[in-house]
Order: C-alpha cells, then sequence, then structure tokens
C-alpha cells in the first residue's frame, strides 16, 4: 500500500505552495531516495473546487486564514483543537483552546467509559463559552487528527459550515505566519447565543447498527486504527481488551492524510482520495461505519468523503468506538494479523 509524504524542505518549493494557500491540484510520482518512497509533486493551478473536491470550501488554507485575519476577524472564531500543553507552547493568534474534557461526558457517569460526544444541551453551553452564534465563522485546527472531530460535532448539532485548516498548526508554521505562546487556554471577549438543533439522525452509530453491518450487504464496516490496535498488539487507554470487530475491515485513518514536519495534517487531494477508495472498494451507495479508539480518528475518513461530495446520511462515526465495543463482554472481539 502505498503512502505519500510531501516533504516542505530543501528544493520541494512548490510542496509548500500547497500549504501556504495556493488552490493546487497535484500529479505524483514516486522515487527512490535512500530507501524510501517520497513523492514528487508537480502544482498546478486549480479551478473552482480546491485540490479537486467537490464540497472543498469545507476546507480553507492558511493564506486565506491569513487573509481573513487581516481583513475582517469580527465574525471569525478559531478553535485549536489540540492539548493545552501544546496550544501554550504555540498556537495562531486569536484562536481559542478546546480539548476533549471539554466535549466529552465525564468518565464513570453517564457512560461508564470515556470518549462520548456530549449531548445538545452541553454542546450548546460550550459553543456559547466560545463566542459563537448561529452565524459565526469557525475554523477548527490541530496538529494531528482531532479538527475533525470538532467539524463532526457541529454537523451533529446543525452547524454545518464549519471550516478545518488545511495541514493544521504545522502548515500555519511552515508558512512563516506569526504564532503566540500563552499562559492559559484563550477565551471569547463575550458570550454567543449559538442554538444547537437536536442531534443529526444516523450521523452517530450505536452498536446496534455495528451488528447490523454483520449481515446487511448495505452496509461497510471499517477499523480506521493503526495496524498493531487492530491486531490486538497493542490496547491502547481505557480499552478493555484488544482486537477488533471480527467483520470489519481495516483502513487506517492515515490514507486520507499527508505529513507536513511529520504531522498527519494535511488531506490528499481528490484523485489520490479517489484511488484509496478504488483500492478499498468503498461505496457510495452503502452506509459506512467507521470506528477507531473513541470515535476520533474515524472523523478524517468521514470529513474526506463528505469532501467528495458523498451524501451525509450514508457516513456514519461509532461515537461509542472500540472503548464501548470492548467494555461489552459479550461482545465478539478477534486478534491477530
Amino acid at each position: 500500500m502505498r503512502k505519500w509524504v510531501t516533504r516542505l524542505a530543501g528544493v520541494s518549493l512548490l510542496a509548500v505552495l500547497v500549504w501556504v494557500g495556493w488552490p493546487v491540484t497535484a500529479k505524483r510520482q514516486s522515487v527512490e531516495q535512500g530507501g524510501a518512497a517520497t513523492a514528487v509533486v508537480e502544482f498546478e493551478r486549480s479551478g473552482a473546487n480546491y485540490k479537486g473536491f467537490e464540497r472543498g470550501e469545507a476546507l480553507i488554507t492558511v493564506e486565506e486564514l491569513s487573509d481573513r485575519i487581516r481583513t475582517d476577524a469580527s465574525n471569525l472564531v478559531m478553535l485549536a483543537v489540540v492539548d493545552p500543553l501544546s496550544y501554550r507552547a504555540g498556537h495562531i493568534p486569536g484562536s481559542i483552546n478546546v480539548w476533549r474534557p471539554d466535549y466529552e461526558p465525564a468518565e464513570g457517569g453517564r457512560y461508564p467509559f470515556d470518549g462520548m460526544m456530549v449531548n445538545r444541551d452541553e454542546f450548546q453551553e460550550l459553543a456559547r463559552n466560545l463566542g459563537i452564534d448561529n452565524d459565526s465563522e469557525i475554523v477548527v485546527y490541530d496538529d494531528r487528527y482531532d479538527a475533525t472531530r470538532v467539524w463532526w460535532a457541529f454537523y451533529l448539532y446543525g452547524k454545518t459550515d464549519v471550516r478545518v485548516l488545511d495541514g493544521g498548526y504545522a502548515a500555519w508554521r511552515a508558512a512563516g505566519h506569526d504564532t503566540d505562546m500563552s499562559l492559559t487556554r484563550g477565551r471569547a471577549d463575550r458570550r454567543g447565543d449559538f442554538v444547537a438543533e437536536p442531534a443529526r439522525q444516523g450521523w452517530k452509530a450505536n452498536m446496534d447498527d455495528v451488528w447490523r453491518a454483520q449481515t446487511s450487504e448495505d452496509v461497510q464496516l471499517w477499523d480506521t486504527r493503526e495496524p498493531d490496535e487492530w491486531s490486538g498488539a497493542t490496547t491502547v487507554g481505557n480499552a478493555r481488551r484488544g482486537g477488533r470487530i471480527p467483520w470489519a475491515n481495516f483502513q487506517s485513518w492515515r490514507e486520507y492524510r499527508v505529513a507536513i514536519d511529520d504531522d498527519p495534517t494535511g488531506f490528499k487531494t481528490a484523485p489520490e482520495i479517489q484511488a484509496v477508495i478504488d483500492e478499498f472498494g468503498m461505496s457510495p451507495d452503502k452506509d459506512q461505519i467507521f470506528y477507531c479508539q473513541s470515535g476520533v480518528r474515524t472523523t478524517t475518513a468521514i470529513f474526506t468523503l463528505y469532501l467528495m461530495g458523498w451524501d451525509p446520511d450514508r457516513l456514519h462515526n461509532y461515537d461509542g468506538s472500540w472503548l464501548e465495543w470492548s467494555y461489552n463482554e459479550d461482545n465478539p472481539v478477534t486478534v491477530g494479523g
């Protein structure tokens, strides 16, 4: 399986252009350097759809975000979906830190495991504390893969125009834009009035949906974790058992990403994603259910297929994911390669 990494160093000036805001499509060919396959990238100016995506407007480039900050940021809310320590060490000026405990119920309360998404009222309160209104322009970014989790949460509760920064904080730094350090997590200068809608039907899958995938030819179930998690060689966090759901297909979240300074925060182009879809035999006419450890890495796949124009009603995030499945001892588990 091919793994492409775009390097932002040396003579790779053209590779840098895509991360500093030039809308492009890419042509790639593989060359050998020191025994490793490296992507040689030739960029062209794109048409209306960024990177060839049908819904490319759901991504924003670092240059577009920088211009937006300089011209008029009055309605802009930037959320840094990173660990608070990372945020304090460096972040995009004006962004506010939000992290998993902010939008997950406390373990041992409503659920006996962690990682679930908060309910409608709790999410609405969080958004208002972040200064968000219904018409706010929200940009989320990260330093790994959590931004799409927050994009998914806003979509779950009715705000479908949130944008994800392509390349994340790594791309912002690589473009030479200013960064800030802070002793706090940032805060809004006013309370917002965002009104969350009832949770979007089917956007969040449950265990019954996963069981349905065992026998239905109209459902494809995907495990988006790392290979060692899939095989059961590694058990992460508070999971009760190692292994995988027996009827799941393996597809790492990394299939959809490219790395910037070793951070997998960029998204491949639409032609590259179509190659992934073809390789794995994914069908837009079938329901797609994704799970990982706690419904975070799954959202990389969901967001990317959304970019491709897939019907959101066919895309489902198993929110409980492996934490819930492994907790219930009656659920079967498969281990091994």
